[in-house]
């Protein structure tokens, strides 16, 4: 794609400063190349199974970076700024936004793209869990042995997604306010709150999967028929009404328990969907017009917005591409 840079992910960045703390604890530092943007890498780890890096940056350019790690493990990520359109080996795409976070698992032989928009500011923290710790850590969470083998076959797996909520932002934010030379000492105050926060996200996140799994067996056939309806009748102008008629639910019912099921919102999964199906069509002989309305969309301009939203450039120039 021309106007996109393709870059390995460490090679964004110039080395500051990198030191051995006592303990096995290690403090890495990093700058944004100033050919490429501006901004800031942090890594701090801690020594005792737990990391964390943080970074916040803007790109010159529209850029897809891509990471790769050999260290298999969780992976709790919080989103602190615009939203990241993240790409896995397996062409599966999932958009972190912001204010968000996901509990990923990843195996020795993890790849992810991150796509980045220019002159766009991004902070994300990262907090990575070996693996033997983890599964220590998490022990009341179920299905975590199906997630383990589903990341060791696929690289990655997604267990868990959600909006941050006021104490996490608490701490996500004095993280933030640290200065660089403050990740160069032995901090146990710091490290403290970091454990605090991986306490809580687990803790939080194991009470949620406990709400989806106790969800009435009758609600879940709901829930499935809805997005079932969603993912066949996306061309068709649906409604929260329409959807939660044909799913034989109660519409308020829709709203709450899709959210809990599926992490988002009927109108969330619905457009994910269109954009999804969008971008296989405009590899094709159609227009832009013809897939805005192929896709559930009568406003060509309206589509055209959202579709830059999600992939950080309009649909005419993501189709040019297959047009030479």
């Amino acid at each position: 794609m021309n106007d996109i840079n393709y870059i390995n992910y460490d090679d964004l960045l110039d080395i500051l400063k990198k030191i051995n703390n006592p303990f096995s604890r290690e403090t890495f530092l990093a700058k944004v190349k100033s050919n490429l943007g501006e901004g800031n890498f942090i890594w701090y780890d801690m020594g005792s199974g737990i990391a964390t890096s943080s970074n916040n940056y803007k790109l010159n350019n529209n850029t897809c970076a891509k990471i790769r790690s050999d260290v298999a493990g969780a992976i709790l990520i919080f989103n602190l700024s615009n939203d990241i359109q993240q790409v896995f080996k397996d062409k599966r795409e999932y958009l972190l936004k912001k204010n968000t976070y996901f509990l990923g698992f990843s195996s020795d032989k993890f790849e992810v793209d991150l796509s980045f928009k220019k002159d766009t500011s991004y902070n994300t923290l990262t907090i990575g869990i070996k693996e033997e710790l983890f599964l220590k850590l998490s022990n009341k969470l179920e299905n975590l042995n199906e997630k383990m083998i589903e990341a060791k076959e696929n690289s990655y797996s997604i267990l868990e997604g959600g909006d941050i909520d006021h104490e996490q932002m608490e701490t996500l934010l004095y993280l933030k306010g640290k200065g660089l030379n403050e990740f160069l000492i032995t901090d146990l105050y710091l490290e403290s709150k970091i454990t605090s926060l991986v306490h809580y996200t687990i803790e939080k996140i194991i009470h949620n999967v406990n709400s989806k799994l106790n969800l009435d067996k009758n609600i879940i056939r709901s829930l499935k028929k809805a997005k079932e309806i969603i993912l066949t009748q996306y061309a068709s102008s649906l409604s929260i009404k329409e959807i939660a008629y044909k799913s034989a639910i109660n519409e308020c019912y829709l709203k709450k328990d899709f959210k809990i099921y599926y992490k988002m919102t009927v109108y969330e999964m619905l457009q994910k969907h269109r954009m999804k199906i969008s971008k296989d069509l405009l590899k094709e002989d159609f227009s832009v017009k013809e897939v805005a309305l192929k896709v559930g969309y009568k406003h060509t301009g309206n589509f055209s917005k959202l579709f830059s939203t999600y992939f950080g450039l309009t649909p005419s120039v993501y189709k040019k591409q297959f047009n030479k």
